[in-house]
């Protein structure tokens, strides 16, 4: 978590230092959700709270470069192969993208009110794995066979710190309630490329003449963890005055 909020500090620091025009701070409210190895959970059954701040660089009314980081919980409960299976976790979540406003937007400007928007980026995502006694248990009853059993004689996995990549995209609205204010709401989604946020890495996975043998490759993992939230922005000039000529620039 420290490495990732000292990343998120060194882009915002960068970043301003070649800032001249317009540049906006926000913080971030909402729920995560989640598509993975577990079947017939709502994608919304609980709210489990998440927050983040995130910095902007407008490069014109349709361009901007976001760095956010977001913290807080992930959890399901449904069935893997017919066999009840839950989680829950906290997760940290670091990312850098670009947002592609649909319409002309400035924020403050009385002709450019709101605006839906596009994003997509990189980031990435830091939790723990791990299996606990009833985990290993129901991790049987799914596949015997599975490499992390190692036969008979585990009954648990010790937690580890994963730190994955992903690539998010998502879409949302933004309004301009004032000169430096503006709300949202947004929907974020993941590509990530690990399969251990449920606790479920690869859970058909199998050995076969002592050669693992997986279910789902490097590219087709299953876990989908996404955000849905609102926020509030404030905006920040690098200069001691706006500039007129970018305030005109709808590009």
């Amino acid at each position: 978590m420290r490495k990732i909020i000292l990343v998120f500090l060194t882009v915002v620091l960068t970043v301003s230092g070649f800032a001249q025009k317009s540049a906006d701070v926000g913080i971030w409210g909402g729920t995560s959700t989640y598509w993975g190895d577990i079947e017939k959970a709502p994608p919304l059954q609980t709210f489990n709270l998440n927050v983040g701040a995130f910095f902007r660089y407008n490069f014109n009314a349709r361009i901007a470069l976001r760095t956010s980081i977001l913290t807080g919980s992930f959890a399901s409960e449904g069935y893997v192969e017919d066999v009840p299976f839950e989680f829950r976790k906290n997760a940290q979540y670091f990312s850098v993208m670009v947002d592609i406003n649909y319409l002309r937007y400035i924020m403050g400007d009385k002709k450019t009110r709101f605006t839906p928007y596009i994003m997509g980026g990189i980031g990435l995502m830091d939790y723990v794995y791990q299996l606990d006694a009833v985990d290993v248990g129901q991790l049987r009853s799914i596949n015997p066979d599975h490499p992390h059993l190692n036969g008979t004689n585990v009954t648990s996995i010790d937690p580890s710190t994963t730190v994955a990549p992903v690539i998010p995209f998502g879409f949302g609205v933004k309004f301009s309630a004032g000169d430096k204010l503006e709300v949202g709401a947004e929907y974020q989604i993941r590509k990530l490329f690990n399969d251990k946020l449920d606790n479920m890495d690869d859970p058909l996975s199998f050995e076969k003449n002592n050669v693992g043998v997986e279910y789902s490759d490097f590219w087709h993992k299953n876990d989908w963890p996404g955000y849905l939230g609102v926020f509030i922005t404030y905006k920040i000039f690098m200069e001691t005055k706006d500039c007129p000529a970018y305030d005109r620039k709808y590009w």
